[in-house]
């Protein structure tokens, strides 16, 4: 049996005759082999398969979520994702052929759906509430995970706010900090099951700076644009052992507006990365070396850089995570050389309209840092949607 949902949330209508779905066999073949499409937003929809086996796939957003399913009993049918088990029970409108409903057994929720007169039978469900996931759509908690693995096929649009607070010899250097915002898309090429292609540009907007100048002062700059990093990754999944592995390029533009707040260099080089992907979470190491190719020759850069990661699910889509950013200059004396922070975070997914969104905090402390001049500590804010990729 084919079956796309027409599905919306509503009070149950009690002038309609209402009959119980009972009988294990009966559930089985009526959710075997079914499909339940939902519009999850105007030209967004997620597209849920249920499979004879008791395996199901959502596809949503570009992105694939694994689910199990079993009739308990003789009237219920549980839906199962790596986090959480949902169970319904089915009753048919015994006065208006192909009108269904179903009932969330612990909370009580009624969804209506239809069934058109086809053979095999069809239906569309026409809208889709805000809700952690369903018969058809993904949970917060599902999205949550996606996000964090470094492969996934998730269109994202990120947005990060710094509040950097320095420290160093110099003087008045623990008076001195910066605030800064980074936007970074990332609309992955999904070029088969298991490896997508990224390339993410990262563009920087200082809001306000204090950089050391030539009389052992500082002075403050902003409102300005950074300069703009960018990377490309093919990334592949190796599902046998929970594992993603990548390697690519990555690079620096010297597009900064002010001299104080860049290099006026172009920087490029590899990238490395590789993470374990659990159902618990994700634990990963992205590292990047970058020469200068060009611009200013008075000097010469060599940084190797990167970023650790790590992602805790826990439930109603929040994680415990963070990912700081790290660096050593080999070109700088050799109390200048190593950027190192520790960081925890917190973050939580939820839907909004029926577009997921991701909000976060880290905190960074500095165990590592130039004598000089150097962060101390650092809050990092983070806002990002979900988004359809365009391909």
């Amino acid at each position: 049996m084919l079956v796309l949902l027409a599905v919306w949330t509503t009070q149950p209508a009690y002038a309609d005759n209402w009959e119980s779905l009972t009988g294990a066999e009966t559930l089985r073949e009526f959710v075997s082999d079914a499909t339940a499409t939902i519009e999850l937003r105007p030209g967004v929809t997620a597209t849920g398969d249920y499979f004879a086996d008791g395996t199901a796939k959502i596809e949503a957003w570009g992105e694939t979520f694994d689910r199990t399913w079993e009739v308990v009993g003789d009237n219920q049918v549980c839906y199962s994702s790596f986090t959480d088990t949902n169970c319904y029970t089915f009753e048919r409108n015994l006065d208006v052929p192909g009108n269904y409903r179903v009932q969330h057994v612990e909370t009580g929720e009624l969804t209506m759906f239809q069934i058109a007169g086809t053979d095999p039978p069809i239906a569309t469900r026409v809208t889709a509430p805000d809700s952690e996931g369903g018969l058809g759509a993904p949970s917060a908690e599902e999205i949550a995970a996606q996000l964090s693995n470094p492969n996934t096929t998730l269109g994202s649009m990120n947005m990060l706010f710094d509040y950097v607070a320095y420290d160093g010899d110099l003087r008045k250097a623990n008076r001195q900090s910066a605030w800064r915002g980074t936007f970074q898309p990332s609309l992955p090429y999904p070029l088969s099951s298991t490896t997508n292609l990224f390339v993410r540009p990262a563009i920087p907007v200082i809001f306000s700076q204090d950089v050391p100048n030539s009389r052992g002062e500082f002075d403050s700059e902003g409102v300005d644009l950074g300069d703009i990093g960018f990377d490309m990754l093919l990334a592949k999944t190796v599902p046998s052992i929970g594992a993603v592995f990548g390697g690519g390029v990555v690079g620096l533009m010297p597009t900064a507006t002010e001299d104080a707040l860049g290099l006026d260099q172009w920087l490029l080089g590899p990238e490395v990365i590789a993470a374990i992907v659990r159902k618990w979470g994700v634990v990963g190491l992205l590292v990047t070396h970058q020469w200068d190719v060009a611009g200013e020759n008075d000097f010469n850069t060599s940084i190797t850089g990167g970023q650790y990661f790590y992602a805790f699910n826990l439930h109603d889509g929040w994680q415990i995570n963070a990912s700081p950013v790290f660096s050593y200059n080999h070109k700088a004396d050799s109390d200048n050389k190593l950027t190192f922070p520790v960081g925890l975070g917190v973050s939580k997914t939820t839907v909004f309209n029926g577009r997921p969104w991701k909000f976060g905090v880290q905190f960074w402390h500095y165990v590592a840092s130039p004598d000089l001049y150097g962060p101390d500590w650092q809050i990092r804010l983070n806002i990002t949607p979900v988004v359809a990729l365009p391909w």
